[in-house]
């Protein structure tokens, strides 16, 4: 209990730190005439490519879970993704991806098969986030603050790749001096959470990994781009990159439920580079974080009310 209010104390701070470093000096009438002048339609789009971005996620984990998810439909993997990310918006740690496994579990699969299967989802897209920092390479000189971290990310990635093949091939074995029944579970849930790599056998199965990735990355490029257009803000096809890049390494931090200041504020980070002003880029923030949060926390709300109906039988019903 101390540590979950320390951590939101944390988060508070750093919120409150980041609302004021991306207000200061605004003209907050400008912002709000920049979003009253949005056009519609390209809102619209943004938001269908936000949403467009959350199903192939899902989609995406429904094969990774392969013949041992078969008890977890298309809707109910979305259902699922979209209540461990409206939860990954209010709580820090990533602890939607946990509930998610959870809540998968409880329809009978297995729960360390199903935190393979999300590891395995991370490690996809690191990798691409490596590539689309590649590209950015190519695209432009990138601040320091961005090349630096990532450089270790890239050691990182690599590192771990390197063991989950190694143990993948020689399997695992426990110390002999452990207790006999923690060592025999230990291994089970090992063996268990490795047997998701299985799908990595299946060219089919390696195909639909790449479409579905592929897409999800595209879909949120294209969310960035639609949002800016929408705004009538001017830029290189490297800002949205740039935007995309930078709100996926700092929107981990610390901050309040919602990341409310800290996701303004990584947008005006990442737009300046291409000398765009804070207000325009303080809107473009405002926008984009009702783009990317409100439908998905509306839609797991929806869906949620949905699961709990269809759990009721007609006899508990009657």
């Amino acid at each position: 209990m101390v540590q979950r209010r320390l951590n939101l104390a944390i988060g508070v701070i750093v919120s409150l730190v980041a609302i004021y470093l991306a207000t200061t000096g605004v003209d907050y009438a400008s912002v709000w005439a920049s979003l009253r002048r949005a056009e519609p339609l390209l809102v619209g789009l943004a938001l269908g490519s936000s949403l467009l971005n959350n199903v192939a996620k899902a989609v995406r984990w429904k094969i990774l879970m392969g013949e041992r998810g078969a008890a977890i439909g298309t809707m109910e993997a979305l259902r699922l993704h979209l209540v461990g990310q409206m939860i990954n918006g209010l709580l820090p740690a990533r602890v939607g991806d946990l509930s998610r496994v959870y809540m998968a579990g409880e329809l009978g699969v297995g729960r360390a098969f199903l935190v393979g299967t999300v590891a395995i989802e991370k490690v996809i897209d690191l990798v691409c986030y490596l590539l689309l920092f590649l590209l950015l390479l190519v695209l432009m000189p990138l601040p320091s603050w961005v090349n630096q971290p990532t450089y270790l990310l890239i050691g990182v990635v690599v590192a771990a790749t390197v063991i989950g093949i190694f143990i993948h091939q020689r399997g695992v074995t426990l110390p002999s001096w452990l207790p006999s029944g923690i060592r025999h579970r230990s291994e089970a849930l090992i063996r268990g959470g490795l047997a998701s790599l299985q799908i990595l056998s299946d060219m089919r199965g390696i195909l639909g990994l790449t479409f579905w990735s592929a897409l999800v990355w595209i879909s949120a490029v294209l969310t960035n781009v639609l949002s800016l257009m929408a705004l009538e803000i001017h830029t290189p096809f490297a800002a949205p990159l740039l935007v995309l890049f930078v709100m996926i390494a700092g929107i981990n931090l610390p901050s309040a439920p919602g990341r409310i200041g800290l996701f303004q504020y990584l947008c005006i980070l990442a737009l300046a580079p291409f000398g765009i002003a804070q207000a325009a880029a303080l809107s473009f923030g405002f926008l984009l974080h009702i783009l990317v949060y409100l439908p998905m926390i509306i839609a797991s709300l929806s869906l949620l009310r949905f699961g709990s109906r269809r759990s009721v039988s007609p006899q508990d019903s009657g």
